[in-house]
């Protein structure tokens, strides 16, 4: 049996009205082609993340350390001319809430390793025009 989804949804008319006032409120403060309709994020470097901060307990049970990945909107220093400058950062979140930018490696002398992914692919250039959320 599948789990059901417990967090609440947006109806779509609501969705679309959110959508339309973030655009409306940064298109005199950004060129139209600069304004960001959102990112993908594929869900295979999702899983990942997840895998990576899990582990097993005395009793076989898989314990994951993370409540979450938080987004952190970005603008790369070469894209800044580029209508599709904005990329999403992700970064783990511990239990605690706390980000995760990087974990000791264990080995002396050697850095910490980041753990600040860029994977994501902004929109417009991965994006599902035909979605009503795509605004005009």
């Amino acid at each position: 049996m599948k789990k059901r989804i417990s967090v609440p949804t947006v109806p779509l008319q609501e969705a679309i009205d959110r959508v339309t006032r973030f655009r409306d409120q940064l298109i005199n403060q950004v060129p139209e082609a600069n304004i960001p309709r959102a990112v993908f994020i594929p869900i295979a470097d999702l899983m990942a993340i997840i895998e990576k901060f899990q582990d097993l307990d005395d009793q076989g049970n898989i314990r994951n350390s993370l409540t979450g990945v938080r987004a952190y909107f970005a603008v790369k220093e070469g894209d800044q001319a580029l209508p599709d400058d904005v990329t999403a950062l992700i970064v783990p979140v511990d239990l605690g809430g706390s980000d995760i930018v990087a974990h000791n490696t264990g080995v002396e002398g050697e850095e910490d390793d980041s753990d600040i992914y860029d994977f994501t692919q902004p929109c417009p250039s991965k994006c599902d025009t035909e979605s009503p959320l795509f605004v005009p």
